[in-house]
């Protein structure tokens, strides 16, 4: 055997095993996966601020990126002033555009200009360009960085395996667009946060980062642009997210309020109300105007009467004397409350200096309204602007409504101490400068309820009315009256109104229904009319029945 034969001799085992098929290993391709996972998932190590900042102070003189570490390390530092109270590299423009050009010399090489990227993305998260503080040249620089991240996205990614960050950077370009937070908005309003808490903890965006404060404005716009039902469903949770961020409060409270006005027949929305009081105080005060200037004036007006009509409310309850309610006085005022230009409280020692939380809460909602009343207990006055007529309410159940003209000059002065002495000096109770004195007595004057009477009053005196619908927190659901009635049906409608005996209290009433006006002349020695609805069937039968006249043109009279 030669040399050559007994050496083959030798491998041929060897051969012969190399050739058998190998059984497959469930736990190598675990662990190729396992170790894929932990490349994909590297985000690197944490960088030293110190070598951070030596290479920045550098840099800062001599304006040069020498080298890779250089490069990596400034793309980490744009936000970071080279010495305390100095500039930083985001603000400077000739400096940054040299880092982008030193990180520039390694794009053939995905694996080392990615790590750059990241550090360039990291930076363009953290500097808030946005703020109200931040200079100009600050901001162009930052639209600069991030036109270049996203011109160079695709570059980071190589043909081999790429970390996730990477292919999480690519599949978000949008990111380093003019909306970045537009494509999440949808997902966000569905309450599902789980791929912007992915998206941070891969591209290191910190819970300081404007961006994270820019979503929940945009959550705000995408709530607007839905329709009333889904707005409406949204909004306490958009409120929520408001009341955490001061910095976008005004934006997006502005943008709420707009959008409830715009919903027809909107109901009193008290958390809407509460917070935009909370945080920009009473609309329709003079001192507040700046703050209010940036919402629609029929936003403004919206939030106005329902602050008037918690203040009727609360008068007439937690105001009234001895802590006794007044629902009749409450309810009729309620609904004036788009009449009412303004409101002041003129409190007593009881409710100006109670520390319960209730009464605190209240006198803060009512800052720049308190008047001084020197009175003692419960007594409290509340006192209406509605035109040229000044009117005066007090907490207890006894006293009459005082009216005075404001076109003339008004007998007290409010920012002086009040009192209640009646005609004493600077009373509310000036019953010979008066010029409307109403009791809320039941059956005097002709008039079965004092309501009818104080309603009459106003609106023939001072041309002051109702309004029909009152704003409420809560609606109940009413069916739509068809247009056109049956004859039968109004010929019971007819008869139930005629079987109720003619009284002031009962003209008034169906003068609300019908939309009738009431002009009584009778102090005068002349005629009371009934005007409107001439063509109402209804309202001919009633009237006639009840003893009126019809005279074509203009009316009923008696």
């Amino acid at each position: 055997m030669s040399a050559l034969d007994h050496l083959a001799s030798l491998l041929r085992p060897a051969v012969q095993e190399g050739a058998k098929t190998m059984t497959p290993s469930r736990g190598i391709d675990e662990a190729i996966a396992a170790m894929e996972a932990r490349t994909k998932s590297r985000k690197g190590s944490a960088l030293s601020e110190d070598y951070q900042l030596e290479t920045l102070r550098h840099f800062w003189q001599s304006q040069e990126v020498k080298s890779f570490r250089d490069a990596y390390l400034l793309s980490w530092s744009l936000c970071l002033p080279y010495r305390p109270q100095g500039a930083c590299v985001m603000e400077d423009r000739p400096r940054l555009e040299r880092v982008l050009e030193g990180v520039d010399a390694w794009v053939s090489r995905p694996s080392a200009y990615r790590r750059c990227y990241q550090g360039l993305v990291k930076s363009y998260f953290t500097y808030d360009a946005i703020a109200d503080g931040t200079a100009l040249t600050g901001r162009k620089n930052w639209v600069l960085l991030r036109e270049y991240l996203h011109e160079r996205n695709r570059l980071i990614k190589d043909r081999n395996l790429n970390p996730e960050w990477v292919d999480t950077a690519v599949e978000n370009k949008r990111l380093f667009g003019e909306q970045p937070c537009e494509p999440y908005v949808d997902a966000l309003l569905r309450d599902d946060t789980g791929y912007i808490e992915h998206l941070c903890e891969q591209l290191g965006i910190g819970k300081a980062s404007w961006f994270l404060r820019e979503l929940v404005l945009a959550q705000v716009k995408g709530a607007t642009r839905l329709n009333h039902t889904q707005f409406q469903a949204l909004l306490p949770r958009m409120l929520e997210l408001l009341a955490v961020n001061e910095v976008l409060r005004d934006r997006g409270m502005i943008l709420l309020l707009d959008r409830y006005a715009e919903v027809p027949n909107a109901a009193l929305h008290q958390m809407l109300r509460d917070h935009s009081v909370a945080w920009w105080g009473n609309p329709w005060l003079p001192s507040n105007r700046t703050r209010w200037g940036g919402v629609a004036p029929e936003a403004r007006a919206m939030v106005a009467d329902w602050l008037k009509l918690e203040f009727i409310e609360t008068f007439f309850t937690k105001l009234a004397e001895d802590g006794l309610g007044d629902p009749r006085r409450m309810n009729f005022w309620k609904r004036y409350v788009k009449s009412i230009d303004h409101i002041e409280f003129a409190l007593g020692s009881s409710a100006r200096n109670s520390r319960e939380q209730d009464f605190v809460a209240l006198r803060k909602k009512m800052t720049g309204l308190v008047r001084e009343l020197d009175a003692s207990g419960a007594n409290n006055a509340f006192i209406m602007s509605m035109g040229s007529l000044v009117a005066v309410e007090f907490s207890g159940l006894g006293n009459a409504l005082y009216g005075y003209d404001a076109k003339r000059s008004v007998p007290f002065d409010t920012t002086q101490t009040l009192r209640l002495e009646v005609n004493g000096r600077n009373s509310l109770k000036q019953k010979s400068k008066s010029i409307l004195w109403l009791s809320h007595q039941d059956g005097i004057h002709n008039w079965d309820k004092w309501e009818d009477m104080f309603e009459a009053t106003l609106a023939k005196e001072f041309g002051i009315k109702p309004t029909d619908s009152v704003p409420r927190a809560t609606r109940a659901a009413t069916k739509l009256p068809s247009i056109r009635q049956s004859s039968e049906e109004t010929n019971q409608h007819a008869a139930r109104a005629k079987s109720q005996p003619y009284s002031r209290s009962a003209l008034a009433g169906l003068a609300r229904e019908h939309g009738l006006e009431i002009d009584d002349k009778t102090s005068m020695g002349g005629n009371l009319w009934v005007r409107g609805g001439e063509n109402g069937e209804i309202v001919n039968q009633v009237l006639t029945h009840w003893g009126f006249r019809k005279k074509a043109g203009k009316g009923w009279w008696k």
